[in-house]
């Protein structure tokens, strides 16, 4: 996921230069959903839905997790439309979208470093 936020951000910074901004925020959406994926795969298809057993503990009460994860999957779907507009060239309706997508990105990204450590 860091390396998402990484791609986004430069993307963003090339934001004039549009040939390189395709490319850096596509590069961003890439990176989202191959760590989105593989997050779910870890999870359900070699730790049985049990994320613990995964190796993610969380810090949180289960209910912030929730919160957590829907927040993730509005975000995801925004970063799609996002995606698509972009592709389509819809500027005003891309632009307006990113009002909601950046910050709503930073929050799943910074509570997820903080929701869950790492274990055995």
């Amino acid at each position: 996921m860091t390396l998402s936020v990484l791609f986004f951000a430069t993307g963003y910074w090339k934001r004039k230069q549009m040939n390189v901004h395709r490319i850096w925020m596509g590069l961003g959406v890439l990176a989202n959903l191959v760590t989105a994926v593989l997050l779910v795969v870890a999870v359900h298809a070699f730790a049985g839905g049990d994320m613990k057993n995964a190796g993610f503990h969380p810090t949180v009460a289960s209910h912030w997790i929730l919160t957590h994860r829907v927040i993730a999957v509005v975000a995801a779907l925004l970063m799609l439309a996002m995606a698509a507009t972009g592709a389509m060239r819809k500027r005003k309706v891309h632009i307006a979208l990113h009002y909601v997508f950046i910050p709503l990105y930073l929050i799943v990204y910074v509570s997820g470093l903080f929701m869950f450590e790492a274990g055995s």
